[in-house]
């Protein structure tokens, strides 16, 4: 694994992804925010889910793996296999909804969804050797469920996980990749708690004075789906 400081200039402004699909993982428990549906709490006039399908516009087809529900935007729905699976096993379920070369892999409770994944889109084309990109949160923890990654490259790691990933952890699907990590600081930070949310909300109300606050520093939560 790679690391890339996100101050790093870059020689291509538009968005190195063409053709990309996107994985939406918004099936979890939430269990540190008693049940609630965390992808339809909403930040800004939004919920989670909408900014995460807006960040990934463009993107054919977005598969949202979770319960349906309105949204703005057209996706594909599907569900991990069992329910409540964990996230590689809704990893497996996208990627049975596309064909594309690239994929986004998002988590659903991102309060900076758009301009993380822009950050992503400004990162030049996947070298040769290069399985993905991910953002790094202020510990510099890979964020592995903010990503751009080569499909077959998923592929070939889920087949290789038993019962198609179920209950296994992003780090075990992910940590053998060549994964370059972007530093993105306060732009990783997910919502896992009612403390989160509330940070999330008076920085969608006043961003000039809490854009810069350091977040928790704990890695998106794995339960997501």
């Amino acid at each position: 694994m790679t690391s890339t400081n996100a101050a790093t200039p870059r020689s291509a402004a538009t968005p190195a992804t063409p053709g990309a699909a996107a994985i939406i993982l918004a099936g979890g428990r939430a269990s540190r925010l008693n049940g609630a549906a965390k992808p339809l709490l909403e930040v800004g006039g939004r919920t989670l889910l909408d900014r995460a399908i807006a960040a990934v516009a463009g993107c054919d087809p977005i598969v949202v793996v979770g319960p349906p529900v309105p949204v703005r935007g057209e996706v594909v729905w599907t569900r991990e296999t069992p329910e409540f699976g964990g996230p590689v096993a809704g990893i497996a379920a996208g990627l049975a909804n596309t064909e594309s070369d690239e994929v986004f892999v998002l988590a659903a409770d991102l309060p900076n969804a758009e301009e993380a994944v822009a950050l992503l889109r400004r990162h030049p084309p996947l070298a040769s050797g290069e399985d993905g990109i991910c953002l790094a949160d202020y510990s510099e923890r890979m964020q592995w469920l903010i990503g751009l990654y080569r499909t077959d490259v998923l592929r070939r790691a889920v087949a290789a996980l038993p019962d198609g990933g179920r209950d296994a952890s992003i780090r075990s699907l992910l940590a053998g990749l060549a994964v370059t990590a972007l530093q993105a600081g306060d732009l990783a930070t997910d919502v896992d708690t009612w403390d989160d949310l509330e940070r999330a909300r008076a920085t969608a109300q006043n961003p000039t004075t809490t854009a810069h606050t350091p977040p928790r520093g704990s890695a998106p939560d794995e339960e997501t789906t």
